[in-house]
């Protein structure tokens, strides 16, 4: 029997989804804490939603839209966590429409379906976005939901003005899912409304007329707005867990010698001197990889970057710490927390230690509050201004679930 050739194209031209991700947030109700960066189960938030599309089979790509300054962070996070679909991180707009609009740029040309997902959602799963990404390919738009549990009152200067019935009550959640096509044509018919900006994607749709399905969502689908959420995300991750931990300790020295920038946990100190090595030479994370490299039973930094490969001449530590964070993350393992000293006679190390904990934290995934970088000296003593030594201990841990 003959194909008729529609049907042949779309054979040969498979379709496919793709993931935003709104994570333009400021978290204004976390009491300072950035949510997406908040811990919950040993991962940052941002990768425990993002995992879930990249587990996925219905998705192909994966494009978040993000603050400025958090952009590199997040592109950080998902090499280190092995986000394999990731497309792009653009730069989120004044409001969640531009943030997508933003995001749209980059999708493929393959792309039929959006699933648009808040960054601050963290508990959905990979089977749930692959169900709802069939259910829009066949209704066009469908977003989760869940009934309202609690009687709700619209409320006008303080007074009740009305108490609608709950059982036609819904409150949505996200991924929200849409033809692309419908989509766009959304975009195009609100250009012509003066209206305030929608709350959520699917009003887009319903204000430019077309019609929205939704689907059971799951309570435990909640977006972490506050400190209170956060508590109650924890909870439920942690129902039935047992978490391992794993101490472990570094040690490194390296001798000065002019001619060599000083180079400490990435960061370059002006200095006449600098450490002689074979890479950089950067002692403080030398001695933190090891400590890695220790704690999840992974041998030594010689193991793993040897001086007799002509690769690591010269290279920069920094980028090796990022390798042995993605080896230790393999492993399921993420780093809980780290103290790192620096023995050194000279240079005065303070005006940096700052920007040394910063880009640790950084490449490691953690928050800047679980990094230590401290220094000190020998009192003339051990090194006597000959060398720089640095000491490290950290905690790793991996969550099991029984």
């Amino acid at each position: 029997m003959k194909t008729p050739t529609r049907n042949r194209d779309k054979m040969n031209s498979r379709k496919s989804a793709a993931a935003i991700i709104a994570a333009g947030g400021k978290s204004e109700r976390m009491g300072g804490c950035d949510k997406l960066f908040a811990d919950l189960g040993g991962i940052p938030i941002i990768i425990s939603a993002v995992s879930a599309f990249e587990k996925a089979s219905e998705i192909s790509e994966i494009i978040i839209a993000a603050k400025p300054e958090s952009a590199e962070r997040i592109q950080n996070l998902c090499r280190i966590y092995n986000i394999s679909k990731l497309k792009a991180v653009v730069k989120g707009g004044a409001d969640r429409q531009d943030s997508v609009l933003n995001a749209l740029k980059e999708v493929g040309s393959n792309i039929d379906i959006i699933a648009v997902h808040d960054g601050a959602r963290p508990l959905v799963t990979s089977d749930f976005v692959n169900e709802i990404t069939l259910l829009a390919r066949e209704k066009g738009a469908v977003i989760p939901a869940v009934r309202v549990k609690e009687t709700i009152k619209s409320v006008k200067g303080g007074r009740i003005i009305s108490t609608p019935d709950r059982k036609e009550l819904y409150s949505a959640q996200t991924p929200q899912t849409f033809l692309l096509s419908n989509y766009l044509e959304a975009v195009k018919l609100s250009e012509n409304t003066i209206s305030s900006s929608p709350t959520d994607d699917a009003s887009l749709l319903e204000n430019a007329g077309f019609e929205v399905f939704i689907t059971e969502g799951d309570y435990k689908n909640i977006k972490i707005t506050t400190p209170e959420d956060l508590k109650a995300a924890r909870a439920m991750i942690y129902e039935k867990p047992q978490t391992e931990l794993r101490i472990g300790f570094g040690y490194d020295v390296h001798r000065l010698v002019k001619g060599r920038r000083l180079i400490l946990c990435g960061v370059e100190i002006p200095y006449e001197e600098g450490l002689l090595g074979h890479s950089d030479a950067d002692v403080a994370v030398h001695s933190l990889i090891d400590a890695l490299l220790g704690a999840a039973a992974l041998g030594d930094i010689g193991v793993h970057f040897p001086d007799s490969e002509p690769q690591y001449k010269d290279a920069s530590s920094i980028k090796l710490l990022a390798h042995t964070v993605a080896l230790i993350t393999e492993k399921g393992y993420t780093p809980s927390n780290i103290d790192i000293t620096i023995i050194a006679e000279h240079p005065k190390l303070a005006p940096y230690i700052l920007k040394m904990r910063t880009k640790t934290a950084e490449i490691c995934g953690i928050s800047l509050d679980a990094v230590s970088v401290k220094a000190t000296t020998e009192e003339g003593l051990g090194l006597s201004g000959k060398g720089i030594g640095a000491k490290t201990v950290c905690l790793l841990k991996k969550r099991i679930i029984t």
